[in-house]
C-alpha cells in the first residue's frame, strides 16, 4: 500500500542547493517602495491631512495669478469629492474684485528628490468648452526670501490647445517662460482622463502620458524640496498662448458661472526604484 508522503518527507528529498536557491530568490524579489502620498479621493471630502488651500486670499501673497484669485484662508472649505474625483472649479465672479475665482490644492508635505521621485496623477478637464483656461499639475517651490526665483516641474492643460499638453521646468530660475514644450496627445484631448507622470531624478526629468515618455531633459533640474500643486486659473495677456479675451469676469453673483473644472481621480507620489 502506498502511504502519502508527509511534508517533512518531501523536504528531505529536495536537494539542499534547491532550497538555498529558493530562499535567495525570495530575498531578491523587487520591493515596492511605499508611497509618500497616495490619494484616490474615495472619501466624502478632501483629506485635510494631505491637502490645503492657499493660506490667505490677497493679491500680494501669490494667490492672485494672471486674471485669477485663488480661494483660500482658514475659513475656506476644501473642494467636495464626488464619484471618486475632486473637481477644482474656476468661476466667473469674485466678490473681492473684478477677476475670475479659481481653486488651488497644495500638498501639506514637501518632497525631496532623493534618488528619484515618481509622481502620477489621473486627471482631465471637465469640458474645455471655454478658451483661456489652464489646469495645472506641478511640483513647485520658491527660493527662500524671493517671490520670483523658484523650482518647478509641470504639466499644464490649455483650453486654447486642447489636443496638446504643455510641459515645463525651472531650476532655480525666475518666473516667466521657462523651458516649455507642447506635446500632442496620441489619443483624446485634455477633456479625456489620462495618466500624467513625472519622473524627477537628480540629473534627469521625464514626463509620461498614459505610460509613454513624451519628453526627457537633463537641463535646469530642480534641487530643492517641492510641494505638489493642482490648480485651475485664467492667464492674462502676458501669456498669449494661454490667454483669451473671449472670457471675462462677471459683475454680479447672479451672473456667475462655472467656466470649467479640473477633475482629479488620483495622486500618487513615491520614490523611484533604484
Amino acid at each position: 500500500m502506498n502511504v502519502p508522503a508527509t511534508m517533512p518527507d518531501i523536504l528531505k528529498r529536495i536537494p539542499a542547493f534547491a532550497v538555498l536557491a529558493a530562499v535567495v530568490a525570495a530575498l531578491t524579489l523587487p520591493v515596492h517602495a511605499a508611497a509618500l502620498l497616495s490619494d484616490d479621493f474615495g472619501g466624502m471630502s478632501v483629506d485635510k491631512t494631505l491637502w490645503r488651500l492657499p493660506k490667505s486670499e490677497t493679491s500680494a501673497d501669490g494667490t492672485f495669478v494672471g486674471r485669477t484669485q485663488f480661494r483660500g484662508g482658514d475659513k475656506a472649505a476644501l473642494p467636495p469629492v464626488a464619484d471618486g474625483n475632486v473637481c477644482l472649479d474656476i468661476q466667473s465672479f469674485n466678490r473681492r474684485q473684478s477677476s475670475f475665482y479659481g481653486t488651488e490644492l497644495i500638498s501639506n508635505q514637501a518632497f525631496s528628490v532623493g534618488k528619484g521621485l515618481d509622481i502620477t496623477v489621473r486627471a482631465r478637464m471637465k469640458n474645455a468648452d471655454y478658451r483661456g483656461i489652464v489646469g495645472g499639475l506641478f511640483l513647485y517651490s520658491l527660493s527662500t526670501g524671493s517671490n520670483t526665483i523658484h523650482d518647478e516641474i509641470d504639466f499644464e492643460m490649455l483650453t486654447n490647445v486642447p489636443d496638446k499638453i504643455q510641459t515645463n521646468i525651472y531650476g532655480n530660475e525666475a518666473l516667466g517662460i521657462g523651458h516649455s514644450e507642447m506635446v500632442p496627445y496620441r489619443l483624446g484631448s485634455i477633456a479625456n482622463e489620462h495618466s500624467y507622470e513625472i519622473k524627477w531624478q537628480p540629473n534627469r526629468v521625464s514626463w509620461l502620458i498614459d505610460g509613454e515618455v513624451v519628453r526627457t531633459t537633463t537641463s535646469n533640474i530642480p534641487t530643492r524640496p517641492m510641494n505638489f500643486y493642482l490648480n485651475i486659473w485664467a492667464p492674462d495677456k502676458y501669456w498669449p498662448q494661454g490667454f483669451s479675451d473671449t472670457i471675462q469676469p462677471s459683475d454680479t453673483q447672479a451672473s456667475n458661472i462655472v467656466l470649467d473644472s479640473l477633475c482629479i481621480a488620483s495622486v500618487t507620489i513615491k520614490p523611484l526604484k533604484p
